[in-house]
């Protein structure tokens, strides 16, 4: 599941984090000083980029290596999340290995186990540290608990797992050890925030509560939540567990497809997010039973996390990534050996074809970009791993709102989220489309209103995605080369 994608080129927000590691090669201790173009101006990455230093730290070794060389650097952390799942499955299902599977065998987990973002670091964080955490004695838990900590330093969500090193000791009554868990796992984030400090003046956690907190309307809110539970029922944890409790499980698909069906879609996109939110409130009304300690403590682990993803500025499945592994928890306890043999087999398959899907991407962007470098140098708007590929060359980002100077060339990406430039005089010089070649699922498409990596497409307006994945015959790529003039 990661070895063949090893070759995958620089994709998506793969960019901003090498971006990071350059920061961190400049100057170690002040990787956020560096500037980037990510919203449209080139600014601080400390004012843009809402995400810890952990993974420029750890990519600034290997920057200058060739990408398959990047990635087998990333998987380093995939044993440790394969051996916490275990720990955490085994522990609170009595299923260490079905487990294993369906945790880092997830389509979110699979993704991250083949991307140059800090994800899977997150994900071993999480899984090896709980999972050590539920399985210690009492006096030797605080160390998992720092474990669990460290999730901090590579994206800000694992701070919300900091309750939890608290709550499993508390609920199993020992006092003295949830004290020393909880000091055990604010260390990590209490040196970050000295370092922040001391670095810039400011944390940079504190900084960007206010960065992210920008999307709180009801409105807003409402989106983010249908597309979180289509992400979690697409993506994360899939329904075929929670057939176990027919009545509870279709309650919540029908909850969720009436929210899904709500969001103004028709067609295709109407029927992939239905489909996607409905098995998301499947998972969610099914996995949120009260029986015992465990399920308690994996109840409150599963809907502090949808909290938490309500207050970003938008969803997009990774992010469940520290938070889905107790929906499939609570699931698999109980689930018949039948389910649990169908769920083993159609989660990875699911996975596979997806990540086909987004090595296409991958590949359409480094095409698209290559055409576009053999033409000269000059301007780009769009980001992503179009962006790098382009600034490797001597490409420029033009910010937002900025004129296009006689004589230089600008580049456009259609997908990768484009700044828009000032209204400019242009001759066009080439315009072309990178078509989708692979027939499967698609985490990425227009047509199908379906995206894996935000819960918004690229568009005038842009195009609302609720749903992970989905099906369409529309361009994987769509460049148009202009020059400016007088």
């Amino acid at each position: 599941m990661t070895l063949p994608f090893l070759g995958k080129p620089v994709h998506l927000d793969d960019a901003n984090f090498l971006a990071l590691a350059q920061g961190a090669r400049q100057d170690f201790w002040r990787p956020h000083a560096v500037r980037i173009n990510w919203q449209g101006t080139t600014e601080r990455a400390f004012d843009v980029l809402s995400n810890p230093p952990g993974i420029a730290w750890w990519l600034a070794p290997v920057l200058d290596a060739p990408v398959w060389v990047m990635h087998l650097w990333m998987l380093l952390w995939l044993p440790p999340a394969v051996w916490g799942a275990y720990r955490l499955s085994l522990a609170l299902t009595g299923r260490g290995e079905a487990g294993a599977v369906l945790l880092c065998g997830a389509p979110i987990a699979v993704l991250a186990s083949q991307s140059l973002m800090p994800d899977l670091p997150l994900l071993a964080c999480t899984l090896a540290g709980l999972g050590g955490l539920v399985t210690a004695r009492p006096g030797r838990r605080w160390p998992w608990a720092l474990l669990a900590g460290c999730a901090a330093l590579f994206r800000y969500s694992g701070v919300a797992l900091i309750p939890l090193a608290v709550a499993w000791p508390l609920l199993h009554r020992d006092t003295r050890s949830a004290l020393r868990c909880g000091l055990a796992a604010v260390v990590p984030i209490g040196l970050l925030t000295l370092h922040d400090l001391h670095a810039y003046g400011q944390p940079h956690l504190l900084a960007m509560v206010g960065f992210q907190g920008v999307s709180d309307t009801p409105g807003e809110v409402s989106a983010k939540l249908v597309a979180a539970l289509g992400a979690l029922g697409g993506a994360a944890a899939l329904p075929v567990l929670c057939w176990r409790w027919p009545i509870r499980a279709g309650a919540g698909f029908v909850l969720g497809a009436v929210a899904g069906g709500a969001m103004g879609q028709s067609g295709l996109p109407l029927i992939g997010t239905v489909i996607a939110v409905g098995a998301g409130g499947a998972v969610l009304a099914a996995a949120l039973r009260r029986e015992d300690v465990r399920s308690v403590w994996l109840a409150c682990w599963l809907v502090g996390g949808l909290v938490f993803l309500l207050k970003l500025r938008f969803t997009a499945a990774r992010y469940w990534l520290p938070f889905f592994a107790p929906a499939v928890l609570l699931l698999l306890r109980d689930a018949p050996a039948r389910l649990v043999r169908i769920a083993v087999v159609t989660t990875p398959a699911l996975s596979l074809l997806l990540a086909l899907d987004d090595l296409e991407l991958a590949r359409a962007q480094r095409q698209a970009a290559d055409r576009v470098i053999a033409m000269g140098t000059g301007l780009f708007v769009g980001h992503w791993g179009w962006q790098h590929h382009l600034e490797a060359a001597g490409w420029q980002a033009l910010d937002e709102d900025a004129s296009v100077p006689s004589g230089v060339l600008l580049a456009r990406s259609a997908v990768a989220w484009p700044q828009e430039p000032a209204p400019s005089c242009t001759e066009p010089i080439a315009d072309f489309t990178i078509p989708d070649a692979w027939p499967g699922p698609r985490i990425h498409t227009a047509q199908g209103a379906a995206n894996l990596h935000a819960f918004l497409i690229a568009g005038q307006p842009p195009i609302p995605a609720y749903a992970p994945w989905g099906f369409g015959r529309d361009a994987q790529e769509s460049v148009a080369v202009v020059r400016g003039c007088d």
